[in-house]
């Protein structure tokens, strides 16, 4: 009888063991499911240079990780890549819970010339983790990332650095990839002076055709023509700085609207030359009343016509 009770006790201690393992290993189980948080910040010191011929960007900046050792190390936090460049990256802080690095170097886009020359283009640094996915790490965004201020780009307006935390998927595994970005526009006052300026002085050059009597069509058809070839130059000129493209750019939009002025003022000048070697020289002066007339109507659809297409 006096051995029930030692068999009583040696139950229940086997029982609250077994329990205390289940309890260790449910928390164990509920700590490696949840993810691991890194928190990643950048401070951009220079934007170095902006290539749009060729679709990429030099960046100068340092980047760092804090984290908690306990949860992961140093080594497994150093593994990360970008994914918009193969930049120089070089180590130059290591401590318990935090690495920093600076990091040089060339990253590509494919730019949007879609409101060129007035366009403005963002410049994106992401990274993911090589191995972990964000079943096993998730980045953050730390909130004191800044670019400094002196490190605009000659002709450009340059914006403050902006960040935000996405999921990429490759097929039935997602990482966790942080991305950091700046936007550089160009200046509207001096796009105006360098784009819009010039043409428009040709192009209203051209227009003085119509201010010529009718019998000077000799002298609006070498006006219109001489401007014409200027304009086309001005043109070539203009889309030299940016890649081809399979679509219109403002500047394309624009000269376009150009053209159909010229043809408008060539073509006038040809009708009115074929009327007056008909000897028809009051329907030239009335065609070219008519055709001064129609003028700003011409020059409204065609501001409309760029705005709108």
């Amino acid at each position: 009888m006096k051995k029930l009770p030692l068999a009583i006790l040696i139950f229940l201690v086997v029982t609250l063991s077994l329990s205390l393992l289940v309890q260790q290993s449910h928390a164990q189980t509920d700590s490696s499911s949840s993810p691991v948080q890194v928190q990643v910040g950048v401070y951009i010191i220079d934007v170095q240079s902006i290539n749009l011929a060729n679709s990429n960007y030099q960046l100068d900046f340092y980047l760092w990780f804090n984290f908690d050792p306990n949860q992961i190390n140093a080594s497994q936090v150093a593994q990360f890549e970008f994914n918009n460049g193969a930049p120089t990256i070089k180590q130059i802080d290591s401590s318990p819970g935090y690495l920093e690095y600076r990091v040089t170097g060339t990253f590509i886009k494919t730019f949007d010339f879609t409101d060129y020359p007035f366009e403005s283009h963002t410049l994106f640094i992401d990274l993911e983790h090589q191995n972990l996915d964000n079943t096993q790490l998730v980045y953050t965004a730390d909130p004191t990332s800044y670019i400094e201020p002196a490190a605009g780009l000659s002709g450009w307006n340059t914006g403050n650095i902006t960040y935000t935390i996405l999921t990429h998927s490759y097929g039935d595994q997602a990482f966790s990839r942080p991305q950091f970005s700046v936007t550089l526009s160009r200046p509207l006052i001096s796009g105006v002076i360098k784009s819009v300026l010039p043409i428009s002085i040709i192009t209203g050059i051209s227009l003085l055709a119509f201010a010529l009597a009718a019998e000077d069509y000799s002298q609006k058809m070498a006006l219109g023509i001489t401007t014409l070839l200027s304009a086309t130059a001005f043109h070539l000129s203009l889309i030299s700085g940016i890649p081809p493209t399979g679509y219109l750019t403002l500047a394309d939009r624009m000269m376009i609207g150009v053209y159909i002025l010229f043809l408008y003022n060539i073509g006038s000048a040809v009708y009115m030359m074929t009327l007056a070697r008909k000897n028809k020289k009051e329907a030239a002066t009335a065609f070219n009343r008519r055709s001064r007339m129609g003028l700003p109507i011409i020059v409204a659809a065609v501001i409309a016509m760029i705005a709108l297409i």
